[in-house]
């Protein structure tokens, strides 16, 4: 029996957002993790292309989803959407989902190093990458680390804790998760080690954007949306942190037909949406979840 870890996160709503006014709707999920999204558009759509770029986690995906015939599968990242449908439906997208963010089957299941409550080799990676994160880890440069902490992990700290990390390195090499958690613990002010949210959390988060070039490549993404959408389609952005709200925001605001004649898009949500209190309870990862939703103007 699969071990299904991750509940897909405001599904409701994303369910309410897939339209009903193309005769036949295909549809995108760019964030295929665990299938639980793309099993309700699979089921709303008359084919469906799911993108993940971590093979294990497909394999998970393609057995939950084996009763489906009408899903086309592509182990790639998501700023290769339009290169990777097949010419006939580019420019025939309905509907598009980006479910933003890590899956909580990496942080439970993968055992490489995302999360560190457990002690598992650094390594970070979503999929075949050039870099882990023990390369990053021990082998940037201390300015090159205090750019990744700073420009990642927003740290006020940035200069201080790269420091640290290298002057750790310089005795030994850092090679688990616990290893480098105890250095940022031990370096971090003795008032703010027992905060809410751990001192290693934003280490590890910058970290981890570095190693699967996390933004770089939502920003690609964003660039090749429009062509690959019919008239009037739809897209759904969900984002975890605000360096992805972000550059989904500063995206959409650059191109609404409101603010810019020329704008490509039409904001159906003026607000974000925001998992309901019910939501946040029965799956806590939903609560930082932020929702924009957009269609193509014609």
């Amino acid at each position: 029996m699969m071990n299904i870890v991750h509940t897909p996160v405001m599904l409701n709503e994303v369910i309410s957002f897939i339209p009903n006014s193309f005769d036949e709707l295909i549809s995108v999920d760019a964030t295929l993790g665990e299938g639980g999204h793309s099993e309700v558009l699979a089921q709303k759509s008359n084919h469906l292309h799911s993108f993940e770029r971590d093979a294990e986690i497909l394999k998970i995906a393609e057995k939950r989803l084996e009763n489906f015939n009408n899903i086309s599968y592509h182990n790639t990242t998501y700023d290769n959407i339009k290169t990777s449908l097949p010419e006939a439906h580019v420019g025939k997208v309905g509907f598009m989902l980006f479910d933003l963010g890590v899956s909580l089957y990496h942080f439970k299941e993968a055992n490489r190093g995302f999360s560190f409550k457990d002690d598992t080799k650094l390594d970070m990676r979503l999929g075949i990458n050039d870099k882990s994160a023990y390369d990053v880890v021990n082998k940037y440069s201390q300015k090159e680390l205090e750019d990744v902490f700073y420009k990642y992990g927003e740290m006020k700290n940035a200069r201080f804790m790269a420091q640290a990390i290298v002057d750790a390195r310089s005795k030994t090499v850092i090679e688990t998760t616990k290893e480098l958690e105890n250095i940022i613990f031990h370096n971090t002010r003795k008032e703010n080690r027992y905060n809410k949210t751990h001192p290693a959390t934003l280490v590890f988060q910058a970290i981890r954007i570095e190693v699967n070039n996390e933004i770089n490549i939502l920003e690609d993404a964003l660039k090749g949306i429009y062509e690959c959408l019919a008239d009037k389609g739809i897209v759904v952005f969900m984002s975890y942190h605000s360096l992805e709200d972000r550059a989904v925001k500063q995206y959409l605001k650059a191109n609404e037909k409101t603010r810019n004649k020329d704008g490509l898009f039409r904001l159906i949500n003026k607000h974000v949406l925001i998992p309901t209190d019910e939501e946040i309870k029965k799956n806590p990862p939903s609560r930082s979840c932020k929702m924009r939703i957009v269609e193509k103007v014609v």
